[in-house]
């Protein structure tokens, strides 16, 4: 059993908060449990869009494309720490469409589109072939997963 000493008591009083650091101290705490609640709705409403996603090498998809892209700035990453490289930043396209891989029936589409983000490079060749009028493309993925050298072939479908 630990004795304390009067001088130790002593300490403990003059090292409470006054009542002010205290209401202060909690206005901060609700300000952050505010915060937080409303980077978890936005998780939330973000997670509800479904991405197009491609896992392995030579996997293949037919996406057929509704017209809509969106661009949008986001930091630049180092590739080998994969931390924000600080005031540069890299233009993201964001194309909505469906993945008619299994139906190859564009008349028989049902629910939302998807959205599949590329960079500039794939984002000119999507362009391209959608200023031409054709919005069913067959992509194929060239890269193993987690690969930084991963490029995809982007082309009207053949069949």
């Amino acid at each position: 059993m630990q004795v304390i000493s009067d001088k130790s008591n002593d300490v403990h009083q003059k090292e409470r908060f006054d009542e002010q650091t205290k209401l202060r101290l909690k206005s901060l705490l609700e300000e952050l449990d505010r915060n937080q609640q409303s980077i978890y709705q936005n998780t939330e409403t973000k997670d509800k869009t479904e991405y197009i996603k491609f896992r392995s090498d030579k996997e293949r998809k037919v996406l057929l494309f509704t017209g809509n892209v969106d661009d949008k700035p986001k930091p630049a990453k180092d590739y080998e720490t994969g931390l924000n490289i600080p005031d540069k930043y890299v233009t993201r396209y964001y194309f909505d469409c469906y993945d008619i891989t299994t139906t190859r029936n564009p008349d028989n589409i049902s629910g939302s589109p998807a959205m599949w983000e590329r960079g500039a490079k794939d984002a000119r060749t999507i362009l391209h072939f959608l200023s031409k009028g054709v919005n069913v493309l067959e992509v194929v993925r060239n890269g193993l997963p987690g690969s930084m050298a991963t490029t995809y072939q982007i082309s009207p479908p053949l069949d």
